[in-house]
């Protein structure tokens, strides 16, 4: 017979699929008839897989080792903790954590997440630090492996939200979808910007080329159309400071749509300085930071979120407050050499 504790980090989970990620050599249908024949019980009662995992509930397998061991996929060997990633990120990195969220600094120029590329994603790098700490097992991978909750641009630095636990993931995910918290960026504009600007526009994507467009929305079309390659977008753009030709913008997402900002703030005159895809032509300009600062990319990062005092499940640490990241030093470097003596964050 196998005991099984559930933890926090396996609770919110349905049991059927907890079983399915500890078992996985055992198909469902075999799984489901050991829960009507009370082989598997929760809490010494008959379970019917649809229950819902709390934190401390018993789930017991009435199986022979062997049989545990086959179903389990531990049956010839012990199961090693996954290699993940050569260089994972550093506790300076971390900004926030708790027992089932951590806030981590992303770098410019990392993936948040693999694509076919093979290189090395935040994602991964996370996790071997998590590894390397020693808080993740082989085993309690199986149930459940954290993960980023959201992503960010390549190119754009800042705070990612990664979830420890399934309990984080589902609050995060809760949160992520009603918007409920303030989600704030900085970045440094081309131009003067002199008032705040609250736009609301059409983002349509360019699967091919990997780009947005950003066009108005038309007189009488409802502001929450969407289709498959467009949707509404709501960004506002705050100026902090100007001076003689560039912006330190505080940007808010009301929307979070990949290449948001740099394409909105492209789109209404005053693009992120140093922008590969979005930024400013003005050759002049770009000549200036390029050999002054030795400037070869965007200067937009996401820096803050400001929870509010009622958040869901799983965030309860984090009602009230308000999370800051890291400035990146390119970005402190500029900010001292255009507004010598001001002090922003």
């Amino acid at each position: 017979m196998k005991e099984l504790r559930i933890t926090a980090k396996d609770a919110g989970q349905r049991l059927n699929k907890y079983l399915g990620r500890i078992m996985p050599a055992a198909g469902s249908g075999f799984l489901y008839k050991m829960l009507r024949k009370k082989n598997i019980t929760l809490n010494d009662g008959k379970a019917e897989g649809n229950e819902t995992l709390r934190e401390g509930d018993i789930v017991r397998v009435y199986f022979s080792d062997e049989t545990y061991a086959k179903m389990s996929g531990t049956a010839t060997a012990a199961v090693a903790l996954p290699f993940f990633a050569l260089h994972p990120v550093t506790e300076e990195q971390i900004v926030y954590e708790d027992e089932d969220l951590m806030a981590v600094y992303k770098p410019s120029g990392v993936l948040s997440q693999k694509d076919d590329s093979g290189e090395e994603a935040f994602n991964e790098q996370v996790l071997q630090y998590l590894a390397d700490r020693g808080d993740l097992t082989a085993e309690t991978i199986r149930t459940f492996k954290p993960g980023i909750c959201n992503r960010l641009d390549r190119n754009t630095a800042g705070i990612v939200w990664f979830a420890k636990t399934l309990r984080g993931a589902q609050g995060m995910a809760e949160a992520l979808r009603g918007r409920i918290f303030g989600k704030f960026y900085f970045a440094l504009l081309a131009g003067r910007l002199n008032e705040p600007k609250d736009t609301i526009f059409r983002l349509t994507k360019n699967r091919d080329t990997n780009t947005v467009s950003i066009s108005e929305i038309a007189s009488g079309e409802e502001a929450s159309e969407s289709s498959a390659d467009s949707e509404i977008v709501h960004t506002g753009i705050v100026p902090v400071a100007v001076n003689r030709h560039i912006t330190l913008a505080k940007i808010q997402l009301f929307t979070g749509k990949s290449h948001q900002i740099r394409s909105v703030c492209r789109h209404i005159g005053y693009p992120v300085l140093g922008d590969p895809k979005y930024g400013t032509d003005n050759a002049g300009l770009n000549g200036y930071f390029r050999t002054k600062y030795h400037l070869h990319g965007q200067q937009l990062f996401a820096y803050s979120y400001e929870f509010p005092d009622t958040v869901p499940a799983g965030l309860e640490e984090l009602a009230g407050e308000t999370i800051t990241g890291i400035v990146p030093d390119k970005f402190s470097e500029i900010l001292s050499g255009e507004f010598p003596g001001e002090e922003f964050f």
